[in-house]
This record gives C-alpha cells, structure tokens and sequence, in this order.
C-alpha cells in the first residue's frame, strides 16, 4: 500500500518533467535543468582532471619522474654500447681492454650526456607546466606522451 503511494505521489511529480530529469513546463524551467545537469557533469568529471592538470603544474613531479627515467635510459644506453663494442672486438679475437685513459673518456661523455639531457628535460618540463597554466591546447596530449620514450 506505501509503495502504490509513494508510485502515485512520484507521478504526480514527474508530470512536467521528461525522463532526464528536465521539467518541460516552461523554457526557463528546462534551460535552469539543463545548466544544472551541465555543471554537474562538469564538477564529476572535468574537475577532477582540471584540478590535476593544475597539481602538476605547479609541483615537480614531472620532473622527479623523468630525471629517474634519463638516468635509466642513459645507464641502459652506454652499457648496450659497452657490450657492442666488447661484441664487435669479438669477431676480430680482441678483448676490450679499456684504457684509463679510455674509461675516463667514457665516464666524461656519460656526465655530459646526462647533463644535457636533464637540462632539455627540465626546460621541457617547464614549457609543460607554463602551457597547462595558460590553457594551450597541447598540453594534455604531452601529458599523455611523457615517459613513452
């Protein structure tokens, strides 16, 4: 019996409003349902993701993140080219006897390497952050790009 009430008292209710939820009665009724729905969907979904954008534009995780990937990928890249050089003397009988001389060259270039990179890496970063806190369009596909390289 509540429920056939409660069903009753809730038709009632609903005459003027459509399945969304939008009463139909007046315009202004319909646009002022509309705007609401509108700005709920935004504060659901496109807040959170604004309200993170604005996080990583103003803190260095960036940054932490991609120094520690710079680091692995030149540590990763220079002993690959250690062992295709060990592999290439190889194929003549040679072993690969690095001088000191040798070893202080590749250490030298490894530093400068490494330098170079944070230094692009961190002027990356910051054109990042500056083009999220100016709302440029390329920002959120950078955002999605960083750490596949």
């Amino acid at each position: 019996m509540l429920g056939k009430i409660l069903t009753q008292q809730n038709q009632e209710v609903d005459t003027n409003q459509s399945s969304a939820g939008i009463r139909t009665d007046k315009y202004q009724h319909a646009m002022a349902d509309l705007t609401r729905e509108q700005w709920e969907d935004y504060k659901n979904r496109f807040l959170p993701v604004q309200n993170e954008l604005l996080e990583l534009s103003q803190n260095d995780q960036l940054l932490t993140e991609q120094l520690a990937r710079n680091e692995t990928n030149i540590e990763n890249s220079f002993n690959s080219a250690e062992q295709n050089e060990s592999i290439r003397m190889g194929r003549y009988g040679l072993s690969n006897l690095d001088t000191q001389q040798s070893k202080n060259n590749n250490q030298l270039l490894k530093s400068l390497t490494t330098a170079s990179v944070n230094n692009e890496t961190r002027q990356a970063v910051d054109d990042l952050q500056n083009k999220i806190i100016t709302g440029q369009g390329a920002a959120r596909a950078q955002l999605a790009d960083i750490g596949k390289n």
